[in-house]
């Protein structure tokens, strides 16, 4: 491998785990790693000078920021912004999130704010063009009219006759009374009576004539009757439906103006919404998550800024070897917060036994030294236990990893190796009857002996705890995975359960890559945080096992992107399934049916009648009348019938799916989040965004979207 090929492979290796993916941090650290390699130094001790190297390149560019101001924030809302000055290339974005982080208020994540509204489309519907009048059409009166009309004509004729007789009767009246006159005084009361009467019977026709043009005009408006009622209920109707349109006009001009002006208030509101859990959960579990921790890193910044807004203290177990607090620890300290760092990484660590007392080290170490999933291991406990109990009863008041491993090597018949006094090593030698002499025994107390010598490696004379009273408190452990490691975090673990019984740890305590403890270890750390009020953050990246057993129990479950399958079908069946009704099933019965019928049928009569009458005209004249009637009747009839029946009926059945997809979930952002909430009354489902950089964008809330 060529020089220039090494560098290259370290730069792509410092670019993914260094959180902060400042391009001259990372530059550092592959000159560290690339002259490291030079002088004859392995992968772990070259990695560890490129991570040493990037860690001084940080606090001196946090320093240089402090005394020169920094630019402003990027536009483009990521976690990652820089600032550009006369001095090169600063790291500005620590110092920015600090700032706004800081002074908001108290939350996991954004939730977008929802898409933009379509002002087209109101909740009213659009309603229809204006009704218009139509006129009912009016009934046939054409032969009432035309009888009418006749009455009318009658009339007329008749009054045209009355009035020509009248007139004549007039004119000629002298002359005919002097002409009845002579006849004498009968004949003139003949013709006076004749007079009335033809006056009258005149009278009585034009009456009659009258009568018929009011029967005709009365037959004509009976005949209208209904048509008049029709109208007057269609005019109803017609205003009735010109009211309920100019209303649906109203509400329909209503809607649109609300459906415009909350288009018009997302268009000007905020883009995020911050989102946190109804009720503050006992314990938060974080599954899922990027091979390169920006996820959890980028969450750690944005909920851990929250909890230190509060007043509280955040201690992270970073297990992960990939600097995930580094982002929260940088943003910390740029806001004038005490932080601590315990780097078990480069040998910067702790003194892992100072802070439990001597009563409580057998069980915590043989609890480090049994622990993780792997079935029963009470009695292996149980051993341990008391062969560390009779060596911290033989021992001094000097006690260390190595002293204890030296104890438990003289228990085996063997030597102090010159860490031990001579009282010492007799009290031990007197005490070797107490423990079984056989193959089992060796191997626990050989397994035993060689924990300690690991744990002796880790071992230091720095600040104890590992953790302090600062605002926030790291713990890093290696990245790698070996025996070693496995023992320095669980004993990282137990010491964190004794500081959380004593009361020195308080606030959150975040344990990044906490899977590899096991799911029974979780499960003690979790009762320990419950009872001392410690908000318990667990980091899981594969939830297998009895883990996912496990997962949700205190209340919060954040879902991060996921890249195997099976862990995103484990991650989609903890959202949760809903249902909805299918049709599954579509019968349709068709009928038709065909009768034809017919008969015919016939009648004949005779009838016959006869009779003789008599009247008289110019003398009696008798007759005789005969008739005859003959009559054929003759019926058919013929019938048909048709029957068309169409039947259709439809099953529904209740099917149940994923709220939420597992291939949405493999196709999450790295700093997304699903926020599964069972703190509260209720269960719900947000999808946000832990990005910190969120915080730096012009539209987003301080309150949630459901306030």
């Amino acid at each position: 491998m060529t020089a220039e090929t090494d560098r290259e492979s370290w730069r792509r290796h410092f670019a993914e785990i260094l959180v902060s993916g400042d391009p001259a941090e990372v530059d550092a650290a592959t000159e560290a790693a690339v002259a490291a390699t030079a002088v004859g130094a392995d992968w772990a001790a070259a990695n560890a000078a490129g991570k040493a190297a990037g860690k001084r390149f940080r606090a001196g560019t946090a320093k240089a920021g402090d005394a020169r101001s920094a630019g402003g924030p990027s536009q483009d809302g990521r976690a990652k912004v820089w600032a550009d000055d006369p001095a090169g290339r600063e790291v500005a974005w620590p110092r920015q999130l600090a700032t706004r982080l800081f002074a908001t208020p108290e939350r996991w994540g954004w939730q977008a704010a929802p898409g933009p509204l379509q002002v087209s489309e109101p909740a009213e519907p659009e309603p229809a063009p204006r009704p218009e009048w139509v006129e009912p059409p009016r009934p046939d009166t054409s032969a009432l009219r035309v009888a009418r009309s006749s009455a009318v004509t009658s009339l007329t004729v008749s009054v045209v006759v009355a009035v020509l007789a009248y007139t004549a009767y007039r004119s000629f009246q002298t002359k005919l009374e002097a002409t009845v006159d002579e006849f004498g005084a009968e004949t003139m009361k003949v013709y006076q009576v004749a007079v009335i009467l033809a006056a009258a019977a005149l009278g009585l026709y034009v009456v009659r004539r009258a009568a018929g043009v009011g029967k005709a005009v009365r037959d004509i408006r009976t005949f209208e009757i209904p048509h008049r009622a029709m109208l007057v209920v269609e005019k109803r109707r017609y205003r009735e439906a010109v009211q309920a349109w100019e209303a649906a006009v109203r509400r329909f001009s209503a809607a649109a103006a609300e459906s415009e002006q909350a288009a018009t208030r997302q268009a000007n509101g905020p883009q995020w919404f911050p989102v946190r859990p109804a009720v503050e959960p006992i314990r938060v579990d974080v599954v899922g998550g990027d091979p390169r921790r920006h996820g959890w890193a980028s969450l750690l910044v944005t909920v851990g800024t929250s909890v230190l807004s509060a007043r509280r203290q955040v201690t992270l177990l970073d297990f992960t070897g990939q600097d995930v607090g580094g982002g929260l620890l940088r943003v910390a300290e740029a806001s004038g917060r005490v932080v601590r760092v315990a780097d078990f990484d480069d040998g910067a660590g702790a003194d892992l036994l100072a802070s439990v007392p001597s009563q409580e080290l057998p069980g915590c170490l043989a609890r480090v030294m049994t622990g993780g999933d792997g079935g029963d291991k009470r009695q292996e406990r149980a051993l341990l236990t008391d062969v560390l109990r009779v060596v911290l009863e033989c021992l001094g008041g000097d006690v260390s990893f190595a002293r204890l491993a030296a104890g438990v090597r003289v228990l085996r018949q063997g030597t102090g190796d010159g860490l031990l006094s001579d009282a010492e090593v007799s009290s031990l030698v007197g005490r070797v009857a107490e423990v079984d002499q056989n193959e089992w025994t060796s191997r626990q107390l050989r397994f035993l002996a060689s924990s300690l010598n690991t744990l002796q490696g880790f071992s230091s004379t720095g600040p104890r705890p590992p953790w302090g009273d600062g605002a926030v408190s790291l713990v890093i452990t290696p990245g790698r995975r070996d025996d070693a490691k496995d023992l320095l975090d669980r004993m990282l673990v137990q010491l964190a359960q004794r500081a959380m019984e004593r009361g020195g740890l308080r606030g959150v305590l975040a344990v990044a890559g906490a899977d590899r403890l096991g799911a029974e270890d979780l499960g003690v750390l979790s009762d320990h945080a419950r009872r001392a009020g410690v908000l318990l953050m667990l980091m899981i990246d594969q939830p297998q096992g009895d883990l996912e057993k496990t997962v949700g129990t205190g209340g919060v479950v954040c879902v991060m992107k996921m890249y195997n399958h099976r862990d995103a079908n484990v991650a989609a069946e903890f959202v949760g399934r809903g249902y909805r009704f299918v049709v599954n099933q579509v019968t349709r019965q068709v009928g038709k049916s065909f009768t034809d019928s017919g008969g015919d049928s016939f009648a004949a009569t005779t009838s016959q009648s006869g009779g003789t009458h008599r009247r008289r005209r110019y003398g009696w004249v008798s007759g005789t009348d005969i008739s005859n009637s003959r009559g054929h009747t003759w019926t058919g009839t013929r019938g048909w019938q048709t029957g068309d029946s169409i039947g259709v009926s439809t099953a529904s059945s209740r099917v149940y799916e994923f709220v939420v997809e597992p291939q949405q979930i493999l196709g999450m952002p790295e700093t997304a989040f699903l926020l599964v909430d069972n703190s509260g009354h209720g269960r719900r489902v947000v999808m946000a965004d832990g990005n910190p950089g969120i915080c730096l964008l012009d539209r987003v809330a301080t309150v949630p979207a459901d306030q």
